[in-house]
């Protein structure tokens, strides 16, 4: 018997029994979409936790009030919310650390803008106009200029500002009205602005004007993060280590209750390497059981359709068909029901991936995944089906053809 002729022996009877042969085919579904969706929601996050380390820069890290989050916890959220503040002073402390090259103060102020009929109520974030270039990873400008350390009424503003907030009204040299003064924009940032972190709908304006907003809602020399550039040739942990001694004695505080946190690529790193190996072993945990139960529907489906075709059998030995011949049929059998359980599984995956993607949860999966899903569920299917066409040639010929 040829190969494909054990193919189409195989649909043929797969046919015949539809629906035990589909709801055989659900096991490898689940099994093999979940792959694929949990596969490519680790990548996404994998990709994105990169993007955000690179945008960070290797020799840049920062420093936010809030304290106790540099084991991997988010910033700001230290017990002590009355004394989790940074100042002036933190500025200086940090200056005289060895292998500390520039330090940049940063005031973020939640504001109302303005302009015309449209408002829209938003953060600003004033930057040090003699530092912040050396500390922030700048974006590409699709107009105008940055700012310098000229400026005072000035703002930077992100593309995406603009379409969503004022629908593409305002632009190069507009002005708008933050918390009724007057600003003029002299420089629009593209739409993945990586400045700060805060992509392309960010707002930024010298600090002296952040300060002159806030106005008595901060202390006179409150600052919102510091941001530290190292000098060449130094180690970041190391610095960033003897930056955390420098501000914990200066504070008064122990490491156990720091009042601050400090972020930087090699602290996410870290963070990143401890979320995805948890996510993995979660992945293969699910992916696991989802094939063992989908391994075992296939099994049980082959035994019965051992015990139905018995007859069937002892017909084909007495045909002069071999065991060989009788255990490829039911093999090959399972291996086809692998197949398009693997293949409707990618499929429903890469469906369920793009939904999550219009969630706002970015998704990838490399062609690399989909092989390895392809070959997991031809290996399930051929596994599943072993034992069954194995116990398929040993029914005794004579004893077949009498089977009712």
């Amino acid at each position: 018997m040829e190969f494909s002729d054990l193919i189409e022996y195989s649909f043929v009877h797969l046919k015949h029994r539809g629906i035990r042969t589909w709801l055989t085919l659900l096991g490898i579904v689940v099994g093999i979409s979940s792959f694929i969706l949990l596969v490519g929601i680790v990548d996404g996050m994998n990709a994105s936790i990169q993007e955000k380390m690179g945008e960070f820069g290797s020799d840049i890290f920062t420093i936010s009030p809030g304290g106790n989050a540099r084991e991997g916890g988010p910033p700001g959220m230290g017990s002590s919310m009355s004394a989790d503040k940074l100042y002036l002073d933190d500025v200086e402390t940090i200056e005289k650390v060895d292998g500390v090259g520039t330090v940049s103060p940063v005031l973020s102020v939640s504001v109302e803008l303005e302009y015309r009929d449209k408002t829209s109520e938003r953060t600003v974030t004033g930057v040090d106009l003699e530092t912040y270039e050396d500390t922030n990873v700048m974006s590409d400008l699709l107009e105008g200029r940055y700012l310098v350390s000229s400026d005072k009424g000035a703002v930077l503003v992100g593309s995406s500002l603009i379409e969503r907030t004022f629908s593409g009204k305002v632009g190069l040299n507009s002005r708008i009205e933050i918390d009724d003064k007057q600003f003029k924009i002299i420089g629009i940032l593209d739409e993945n602005s990586s400045m700060g972190g805060m992509g392309g709908g960010s707002i930024y304006i010298p600090i002296d004007d952040a300060r002159d907003l806030a106005g008595d809602s901060i202390a006179s020399e409150e600052v919102s993060k510091i941001q530290v550039k190292i000098d060449n040739g130094y180690n970041l942990t190391a610095v960033v280590d003897d930056v955390e001694e420098a501000l914990m004695e200066d504070h008064g505080v122990s490491k156990d209750d720091m009042d601050f946190t400090i972020t930087s690529s090699v602290l996410m790193e870290a963070q990143r390497t401890e979320i995805l190996g948890t996510l993995t072993l979660f992945l293969g945990l699910v992916s696991a059981v989802s094939l063992l139960v989908g391994g075992i529907g296939i099994s049980n489906t082959m035994f019965m359709s051992v015990l139905e075709r018995t007859r069937e059998i002892g017909l084909l030995k007495a045909l002069g068909a071999t065991s060989s011949q009788i255990r490829n049929i039911f093999l090959v059998e399972a291996v086809v029901i692998g197949l398009l359980g693997g293949i409707l599984g990618i499929l429903a995956g890469y469906l369920l991936l793009q939904a999550v993607s219009l969630l706002g949860y970015e998704g990838h999966i490399s062609e690399f995944m989909l092989a390895i899903s392809f070959g997991v569920s031809l290996g399930v299917g051929a596994a599943a089906g072993t034992y069954p066409a194995r116990s398929a040639t040993r029914v005794p010929a004579i004893e077949a053809l009498r089977y009712e």
